[in-house]
């Protein structure tokens, strides 16, 4: 019955998002001369068959909605805040009762030639209404460098990983090739050096496919990680996977 209605609620949700978002292009439209293009406005709305942070679900393989809205300026400043449904464990005395994530975040990016571009990101990850004994908010600082549109190279640093108050750093490298109109493949690699945290690290991976209809991305990609992810998080959390979504965007 819980599966069943957190199906029901996730998929509701999605419906009130996209509706939104679709009112708020057809009800702009035409407008574009009038709009200050010194910067964008974009909002986001993600329905996904899981939550997978760096190779780790984050809803107990359970079905996720994510939504996003982000301001980006011409002077390479942006911001934004982002948001979905988690559910890190199955109830018991020890539950920490999350059950909603909220990242803020600010940022700068800038190109350095036509081809290479890089951005800074400051994160605040956002635990609210967790149990009174669990503080699971933290900080992240992210700095990435871009080869045009292709390949992203990704460093994610923080001293107190998890609120654990040591230190954790994340590694990776990600790239999406074109096969076709509106269609691309797309591959990544990570390594989670966390060692000062939980005295081991571990590397997550996945391949997978997108494809642009309209306002609207599909995508499919195998998730998966390697054998030391399974002592830190438990094989359930971690095993390889096809997680399925499709987004719905606007901008103006």
């Amino acid at each position: 019955m819980f599966i069943r209605s957190s199906y029901i609620l996730v998929l509701s949700a999605t419906a009130i998002l996209l509706s939104t978002l679709t009112m708020a292009k057809d009800a702009l439209a035409g407008q574009e001369d009038s709009v200050d293009k010194s910067y964008e406005l974009t909002a986001t709305a993600t329905l996904a068959s899981d939550y997978m942070f760096r190779g780790v679900t984050q809803t107990q393989d359970d079905p996720a909605v994510h939504a996003a809205f982000d301001f980006t300026h011409s002077s390479g400043f942006f911001a934004g805040v982002w948001g979905s449904n988690v559910d890190f464990q199955d109830g018991g005395p020890s539950d920490d009762e999350a059950d909603l994530e909220v990242d803020v975040y600010v940022g700068y990016g800038t190109d350095f030639s036509e081809d290479w571009s890089g951005d800074a990101t400051i994160i605040r990850y956002i635990l609210p209404g967790t149990s009174n004994d669990s503080d699971l908010d933290w900080n992240e600082l992210l700095v990435g460098l871009h080869y045009k549109e292709y390949v992203s190279f990704l460093v994610g640093y923080s001293d107190e990983v998890f609120n654990i108050d040591d230190r954790g750093i994340y590694y990776s490298v990600s790239g999406n090739w074109p096969v076709a109109e509106n269609m691309r493949l797309t591959a990544s690699v990570g390594y989670y050096d966390l060692d000062d945290a939980l005295n081991d690290s571990y590397t997550d991976w996945s391949l997978g496919s997108e494809l642009d209809i309209g306002m609207f991305t599909l995508r499919l990609a195998y998730v998966d990680t390697n054998s030391a992810a399974n002592d830190l998080f438990g094989a359930d959390q971690v095993d390889g996977r096809l997680v399925a979504s499709i987004t719905a965007s606007f901008s103006q």
